[in-house]
């Protein structure tokens, strides 16, 4: 075999197998990195010919270390190549694990841990963000809560707000919202504008909360009141504030709801 031939079926053998693996690795990289690599070979294989051509001598180094150098070095960039791209796969797959437990961690932000619903600062952040909101609003508040804490202890009230919460989440639809607003207060934001519907849901928990049971203490009934109203042609705080004002009206009234806007 000639020394010419050496280089050519050295550099075609090299330059298949580098093709062989750009073309593995093109869906993991960008047409820049190809472009990178694809460069640097050609520069590679015009220096090696060039040395070839001009050092003195280079026809008895061919069969000796040509081959088996260039071969080398092609390997080398293979597995440099293989490498680089398993590291930003990896690195990938590190980055959307990062931002899926960024989400979880943001959505854990906004969730009340005792009620299971949205809490208060998740409120005020929604209602600064939403334009409208074409439905009913109720606030609701449960009747003599503080009582119940004093004469049962905080976990038996804590246990009262978990199960008016798991209430609450059965009891809207996905299209509807709900958030605890603060102690014993919830705001629930239902897209409909049929009250009657809306204040056979909120009887309906009223219903299951008259016959509530407490572990190790049995039936203990729990009141509540609440105010409904529209939240069309008008921010959101003020339709809040308005079923806020109805739901007093209610407690004091001895009425389970006061309804102002609705048809």
């Amino acid at each position: 075999m000639s020394t010419v031939s050496v280089p050519i079926l050295v550099e075609v053998f090299t330059t298949l197998l580098f093709g062989g693996v750009l073309l593995y690795l093109r869906k993991s990289m960008t047409r820049k990195t190809v472009a990178l690599w694809v460069l640097l070979w050609v520069a590679r294989g015009a220096v090696s010919l060039a040395a070839m051509r001009f050092v003195p001598g280079a026809d008895r180094l061919v069969f000796l270390l040509y081959a088996p150098l260039q071969i080398a070095f092609a390997l080398a960039l293979v597995i440099i190549a293989v490498r680089l791209e398993s590291q930003k796969q990896q690195l990938r797959a590190l980055n959307e694990e990062i931002s899926r437990l960024r989400k979880d961690a943001e959505g854990q932000l906004d969730l009340d841990p005792l009620t299971g619903l949205k809490n208060r600062s998740a409120l005020a952040h929604w209602m600064d963000e939403q334009a409208r909101f074409d439905g009913l609003v109720v606030v609701s508040d449960m009747d003599d809560f503080k009582s119940i804490n004093d004469k049962y202890g905080h976990l038996v009230g804590d246990e009262i707000l978990h199960g008016v919460g798991k209430l609450i989440r059965a009891s809207i639809r996905d299209t509807d919202l709900a958030f605890r607003w603060g102690g014993d207060e919830f705001v629930i934001f239902f897209q409909t504008h049929e009250a009657k519907l809306v204040d056979g849901r909120m009887r309906k928990i009223e219903e299951h909360l008259a016959s509530f049971r407490i572990r190790q203490h049995g039936s203990l009934p729990v009141h509540f009141s609440w105010g409904v109203t529209s939240t069309a042609g008008r921010p959101l705080r003020e339709s809040v504030e308005e079923a806020d004002r109805l739901m007093y009206e209610s407690k004091r009234s001895h009425r389970g709801s006061a309804t102002a806007g609705t048809q």
